[in-house]
């Protein structure tokens, strides 16, 4: 079956006749035409763009139903269902300026094409010029303002996204429709993707197991690269950016064409930077952080579809912020003695001020992926085919007595495969039936043994359909997983170090596991188009997330939490309700958004800490006061909403103010007393209100101007997990950010376009309540908890493209 499968794919036998799509693209007001606007049809990868007169052309398309994207900056994208018979087609297009971006067409989901003002399901889309026109230190941080984002941060470089207060496992990350995985349970790590190799974000706020199975709770992140060049197109760029914090450098260049369909793309990228720094802290010594990345693509695109190769590997050396600090609040780091025995020295101020890599307590991660991605028409619907194979290497140096030895070596391999079959559209009626699923395989190669090893299997199938007519859309689908996990045995010696072999007078710690868990999802939502103004939708969804293996085998002390960790081999899968309602008002100037949702989930884990039979804290090892903690499950509740209004009068399409307001409350219904009542991690109240100023032409050496001022105001957190000393309360803070730009010209064509973008103007020392420093010891000199936030920071980008058509 699968070499037939293969041989159908490779071989387009299902060839028709050559059909041509052409047409004209005018502007609604002036009824110019309008040059540069791109033309595309995303299930083929093929598409052009108007010339001088508005007019444009796309050749060697397959006969069949087809969905268009036609985009322009700073006009109302729009979307088309046009079906080809052979010979030419054309299509005419106006075009109208638009304050929103509703008419976004989403390519995460299980259609061929929907728009974020369709779909039932809250979705949000991020672009590469948003990304340009705004600072970021690294691939997460870049969309956390978002309406319902945020990030759970360790430094400045490493950062977890968190979607409506949910995070870590409870989020799926996909990279062009393959499921990220590296360790994603870790807080201590970043996304293991090239920053600069996206093109376009799309984040579904909501479960997102009926797309991937176990751990979408809380929704899915989704990294889109760029589509492949046109054909006859041979094109490069080169794209700088300077950060004046830590002296961050960025460096990346791409090199890509088209000749006749056959596509190549090559990217090379590098950061280094050195210690942030802020008003409290001055600079963070454990901060710095060094990244090198390289991927790819290699493809054909034909009539029958595309077929693509994607290769990337992923390397970041990153220092570890541990926060020790000496009387004076000087940092410190730990120093060999002798043979056996180190200690804390303080820092000197040429270390704080050094990009170095402190080979004693740093991590070195390395992903590498390879992944092979099909499109093809069969009969009268589409194939599409994906398969991928990662490896994740997870090194942490956390010694001078050992030096180029890690402590901890995870070594994750992981299979990911995806298959649907989209039905050709007929009566407005869209179906879907497909199923994915991965296999992972972690094996621990270090000295010591946090967690053991374990082996996975995933597989799920769907079958989704969705309903279109002028007014009303309606879709939904059912899904079934079952996930096998197969942990290892741990056992400790006499001083408590693990071992996944078996110790001569030592004790098993755990006895292995061999569990599968199975459980079914679903969605259900609908979008009504009131009037030309006003829209509102509704969704309904189950998800799922199968326990993790810390969660299930941990027994020993974890050094990152500081704390005696004891798991649950009896854990039950989470599973949650999520219900959304929206409403929307949208003219051609003024745009509202406003959702709500409740997230009622079952079996939620979460550690509390063990007390003794007289109510004490409880403490494993009498030498070492460590606080004892074991995984339980309960009850939990998500409730909250976002708000977005923007405005861009048609009269005056230089103006553009958007404000948004995101809000996230929570109940551990299960817990015992009012200080265990929230759930850790959750984002405050935030208003973030950006007013802009933008010209597209100015004479003959400047196009896209804009200025920018953006207001961040987070509210004082006072929901937090108080219990345990987990959590304590977090200040308010209002940050005020600035930014400007312009594409540079030269004959008409762009030379260059600058970017740049000043975050914290006026130096504001905080502490994000999602900060995990937050709570790395307190400073003796000053008497403040924690490790502070980034100051004041002065990005620049500069991108350079380079060849032309």
């Amino acid at each position: 079956m699968l070499r037939l499968l293969t041989l159908f794919l490779l071989l387009p036998a299902a060839v028709s006749a050559q059909s041509i799509l052409n047409g004209r693209i005018t502007d609604r007001t002036t009824r110019e035409p309008l040059a540069g606007v791109t033309i595309y049809l995303p299930a083929l990868q093929k598409g052009g763009s108007t010339d001088t007169l508005g007019n444009f052309r796309v050749a060697d398309l397959p006969a069949g139903s087809h969905k268009v994207e036609i985009r322009f900056l700073s006009y109302r994208p729009q979307t088309r269902t046009i079906r080809l018979a052979g010979g030419q087609t054309t299509l005419d297009v106006i075009l109208e300026p638009e304050a929103s971006q509703l008419q976004e067409v989403v390519v995460t989901g299980l259609t061929t094409g929907s728009t974020v003002k369709e779909s039932p399901v809250p979705i949000m889309t991020y672009s590469k010029v948003q990304w340009l026109q705004t600072s970021s230190t690294n691939l997460t941080d870049a969309v956390s303002r978002l309406p319902g984002m945020s990030q759970i941060t360790t430094g400045v470089g490493l950062s977890k996204p968190v979607i409506r207060g949910l995070g870590f496992n409870r989020v799926i990350t996909v990279h062009d429709g393959v499921r990220q995985e590296d360790n994603q349970w870790g807080e201590e790590h970043a996304l293991q993707i090239d920053e600069y190799s996206i093109d376009r974000y799309e984040i579904i706020k909501g479960s997102g197991s009926m797309l991937y199975g176990s751990d979408g709770l809380g929704g899915v992140m989704s990294l889109i690269s760029a589509r492949p060049p046109d054909p006859g197109v041979y094109r490069g760029q080169i794209l700088t950016n300077y950060q004046s914090n830590n002296g961050l450098i960025g460096l990346s260049g791409v090199v890509e064409g088209n000749h006749n369909g056959l596509f190549g793309r090559l990217r090379l990228s590098h950061k280094n930077a050195g210690n942030y720094r802020n008003r409290y802290d001055g600079r963070v010594y454990g901060s710095a952080f060094r990244e090198f990345n390289v991927n790819g693509t290699i493809g054909i695109n034909r009539r029958w579809g595309y077929s693509q190769i994607y290769f990337s590997n992923w390397h970041q050396d990153i220092n570890i912020v541990t926060g020790e600090r000496d009387q004076t609040g000087r940092f410190q780091k730990l120093v060999r003695m002798d043979s056996d025995s180190e200690a804390l020295a303080p820092v000197s101020d040429g270390e704080l001020r050094s990009r170095a890599i402190n080979p004693a307590n740093y991590q070195n991660l390395n992903h590498m992926k390879v992944s092979w991605n099909t499109f093809t028409k069969v009969g009268g619907g589409n194939l599409s085919a994906i398969i991928s194979y990662s490896q994740n290497r997870r090194q942490e140096f956390a010694s001078t007595l050992t030096p180029g030895q890690p402590a901890l070596y995870f070594f994750l391999q992981n299979v990911f495969y995806d298959l649907k079959y989209y039905f050709g559209g007929k009566n407005g009626w869209d179906f879907t039936v497909g199923g994915n699923g991965m296999w992972q395989y972690n094996q621990n190669q270090g000295l010591e043994v946090l967690y053991p090893g374990y082996k996975s299997w995933d597989n799920g199938v769907f079958a989704f359909a969705q309903k279109k007519t002028d007014r009303l859309t309606v879709n939904g689908g059912v899904r079934m997983d079952v996930r096998q996990m197969r942990i290892n045995q741990l056992y400790a010696d006499s001083e408590g170090v693990f071992s996944e072999t078996p110790i001569r007078g030592g004790t098993v710690r755990f006895n292995g596991l061999d569990k599968t868990y199975s459980n079914p999802t679903a969605s259900l939502g609908a979008t009504y188009k009131l009037s030309d103004q006003w829209t509102v939708k509704s969704n309904l969804a189950r998800g799922f997330r199968a326990p993790a293996t810390p969660e299930l085998s941990a027994n020993g002390e974890h050094a990152g939490t500081f704390r005696y960790e004891i798991g649950n081999p009896n854990l039950q899968s989470e599973t949650s309700w999520q219900y959304d309602i929206g409403v929307q008002y949208e003219t051609p100037s003024v745009s509202i958004i406003a959702n709500l949702f409740q997230n009622r989930i079952a079996n939620y884990t979460y550690s509390e800490k063990v007390l003794d039979r007289f109510g004490r804290d409880s403490i494993v090892d009498p030498a070492r006061p460590i606080l004892t903690y074991r995984y339980v499950q309960g009850n939990a509740v998500l409730y909250g909403g976002e708000a977005q209004v923007t405005i861009n009068p048609r009269a005056a399409r230089w103006f553009h103010f958007t404000t948004s307001y995101s809000l996230v409350r929570s109940r551990n219904l299960s817990a015992t007393s009012d200080s265990a009542r929230y759930l850790p991690f959750l984002p405050p109240p935030r208003l973030l209100s950006q007013l802009k100023f933008t010209k597209v032409e100015s004479g003959t050496r400047w196009r896209n101007m804009y200025a920018q001022v953006e207001v961040e105001h987070n509210w004082r957190q006072n929901q937090a997990l108080l219990a345990y000393g987990t959590e304590t309360e977090t200040p308010a803070y209002t940050l005020i950010n600035l930014g400007a730009g312009s594409d540079v010209l030269s004959n008409g064509q762009p030379l260059f376009s600058v970017y740049v973008a000043i975050q914290n103007l006026f130096d504001v020392a905080y502490q994000s309540h999602q900060n995990r420093l937050k709570y790395f010891g307190v400073n003796p000199a000053t008497g403040r908890p924690g490790v502070f936030n980034m100051g004041r920071n002065v990005s620049v980008k500069v991108v350079v493209p380079i060849g032309r058509r």
